[in-house]
């Protein structure tokens, strides 16, 4: 995300780490807070600017999260805080304390092991969630996963106040982590962006590494394709990535995806939304809605990170080697951050010396420009549309001329996606949080609704033979499959990349690749057989592991409703199906005949299943309008 990313240090000394750990609380509260005294229990000690929430020391993390010290009963009475918290749109109060903490501090505990109680902010409609770390110390990694979890999606919700004792260490550890698992970034960078915004944050050793164990969890869970050139990018089978899929997701959508595959059940929505000619998916909806979100808060830490030069602040006189251990995970300043390790080893400096070791604001656009490019570029290849005439090299340019650059490419930019057949995608309404300066992207298929019943059967047709797959895929179709994988692998908004495609050859190869480099086959060669034993039941399927049946059961109820406007492509289908399941031609699997049957009973049944609600519903209606 930016360039060179030194390690952060620790807010206390190690002498003072271990006297914090051996002074009883009651000494703490006493000589470091103050007591009854205690600064952090009102506002007198603390400047109007450091007190978002008046009354309490509190600071904006982020557009949707305040982080502050922890309230009291008579501060919530004397200042109306949960009337600011509604004027705030703040919906959620998430506690970092262990009870009964600084009992010392200021006007003492309530029976809640609190200095509140947190039913006066349930009883006003502002969710409550306790995530207890001890005073200067921290959490397992699960512990830690939970909370940042919960804080997402309360913050999908409205905007978030997250307090410990000071609102410094443990609250600033898990808005720090939670960055992380938004954007992506290195620890680094969370660790400086929250101590920008909330200076004396993440004061101990033991919190710092908390974040740095959390980003490097976090890493090895990311990968949705295998790929043996990443460092977690080793084959794994169907229950291993729905292991990984479940520390990722949260919400409405880690219960619904319990055990389906998140990247299947996106192409397969996409791929009958294509087919069926439907509006674009809510689940594609939500991406590109997280999308805005994660674009408006990724240019709002970096551009906090540049403004206040906090990564190139460090002592020159400390050892590289230190800082530069860790790297964002998207580094396009590699090039000068080497030239600057080069230089800062060197005895003595000249004045273009330092001038190289210091990245300027030009520098930094013209390389942010340089990537716009080279993107530009590529996508045009990807459209077969020409590429821009040209401009002078980049440092030939005036500042006034960069900006005209960046209007250029934003009005050239193929933002809108483009169907399989060369029409350009109507742009839904894209609901937005904040009205952030983004374009809106979309990948519906409102045109395919009017082009009539005739045209409809021929798309859902081109689909059918898109994942029958019947014909090796063109070099075109197989570099836009790689792009999408390397984006899936490698960037935070990979999802809302791959939701915007709407050519049903990639994702068909997607779907059928996602599978195929499994490192175990769906269906073992037991399982068919067992399957096949069972062909009389009502649901043959029940034989199988919940895992592999949500997941096999997901893939027939789109290939079902692919088909239904063009059933003879139905048995193409579902043999390519068998084969990337079992990792074996149909041909090869005895009493094939018989499997096939089970798949074809299994579409017939989910679409009955689909449909018997409609008519129930549509029922009363009819004998009404017969009486009348």
């Amino acid at each position: 995300m930016t360039g060179h990313v030194p390690v952060p240090r620790p807010s206390y000394s190690q002498t003072r780490e271990r006297l914090v750990r051996a002074v009883p609380p009651r000494i703490i509260c006493l000589l470091a807070c103050g007591g009854r005294d205690c600064r952090y229990e009102g506002p007198s000690c603390w400047k109007q600017s450091q007190q978002v929430i008046r009354g309490i020391f509190s600071s904006w993390v982020t557009d949707d999260i305040v982080a502050m010290a922890r309230p009291s009963t008579h501060i919530i009475k004397k200042y109306n805080i949960v009337e600011q918290f509604h004027k705030l749109n703040i919906r959620s109060l998430i506690n970092m304390q262990l009870p009964g903490e600084h009992a010392r501090c200021g006007p003492g505990l309530e029976l809640s092991g609190f200095t509140y109680s947190p039913q006066t902010f349930m009883d006003n409609q502002i969710y409550f969630y306790n995530f207890g770390m001890p005073d200067f110390g921290v959490s397992s990694l699960v512990g830690m996963l939970d909370a940042v979890k919960v804080l997402a999606f309360s913050v999908r919700e409205g905007k978030v106040a997250v307090h410990c004792h000071a609102g410094l260490g443990r609250t600033g550890v898990l808005i720090a982590c939670y960055l992380v698992y938004t954007l992506h970034i290195s620890a680094s960078e969370a660790v400086h962006y929250v101590r920008i915004k909330r200076p004396r944050s993440i004061q101990t050793r033991s919190q710092i590494s908390l974040v740095f164990d959390f980003a490097r969890l976090l890493g090895s869970q990311l990968v949705v394709y295998p790929c043996l050139s990443l460092r977690h990018g080793a084959p794994f089978n169907l229950g291993g990535y729905l292991r990984r899929q479940a520390m990722i997701l949260h919400g409405s959508e880690a219960r619904a995806l319990s055990h389906t595959p998140k990247i299947l059940h996106l192409l397969c929505c996409q791929l009958t939304a294509i087919a069926l000619g439907n509006d674009s998916p809510d689940e594609v909806q939500e991406e590109l809605d997280r999308r805005v979100a994660i674009l408006s808060l990724q240019r709002a830490v970096q551009e906090t990170l540049v403004r206040k030069q906090a990564l190139l602040r460090e002592d020159w006189g400390m050892r590289c080697s230190s800082s530069s251990s860790l790297s964002s995970w998207d580094d396009p300043f590699g090039f000068l951050q080497r030239k600057r390790e080069v230089l800062i080893n060197k005895r003595s400096y000249s004045d273009g010396d330092l001038r190289k070791i210091t990245l300027s604001e030009q520098e930094e656009f013209a390389l942010m420009l340089e990537n716009q490019r080279e993107t530009l570029e590529q996508l045009c290849d990807l459209r077969n549309t020409p590429t821009p005439t040209p401009l002078p090299p980049l440092h030939a340019l005036t500042r006034e001329q960069w900006m005209q650059e960046v209007e250029r490419l934003a009005a050239l930019r193929p933002c809108t996606p483009m169907l399989y057949n060369g029409i350009i995608a109507k742009r839904p309404k894209c609901k937005m949080k904040k009205p952030p300066t983004l374009a809106k992207h979309s990948s519906s298929m409102e045109l395919q609704r009017n082009q009539g019943k005739s045209n409809q059967v021929s798309v859902a047709r081109a689909v059918a033979r898109a994942m029958a797959r019947q014909q090796p895929p063109e070099d075109k179709v197989l570099a836009r499959v790689a792009m999408l994988q390397n984006e899936l692998n490698k960037t935070v908004c990979g999802w809302a990349t791959v939701a915007m495609e709407t050519d049903p050859k990639v994702l068909a190869h997607l779907l059928w690749t996602w599978l195929e480099r499994l490192k175990e086959p769906v269906l073992s060669q037991s399982d068919v057989q067992q399957l096949i034993l069972n062909h009389t039941d009502h649901n043959p399927l029940n034989v199988l592991q919940k895992n592999q049946r949500c997941t096999i059961s997901r893939l027939l109820g789109c290939i079902g409703q692919v088909t239904s406007l063009c059933p003879n492509q139905e048995d193409n289908v579902l043999n390519h199906l068998i084969r990337a399941l079992t990792r074996r031609p149909p041909q090869e699997i005895d009493n094939n005949a018989e499997f096939l049957q089970i798949l074809r009973n299994a579409i017939r049944d989910q679409l009955l299943a689909s449909v018997l609600p409609r008519i129930r519903n549509t029922r009363p209606y009819m004998i009404t309008n017969t009486h009348g």
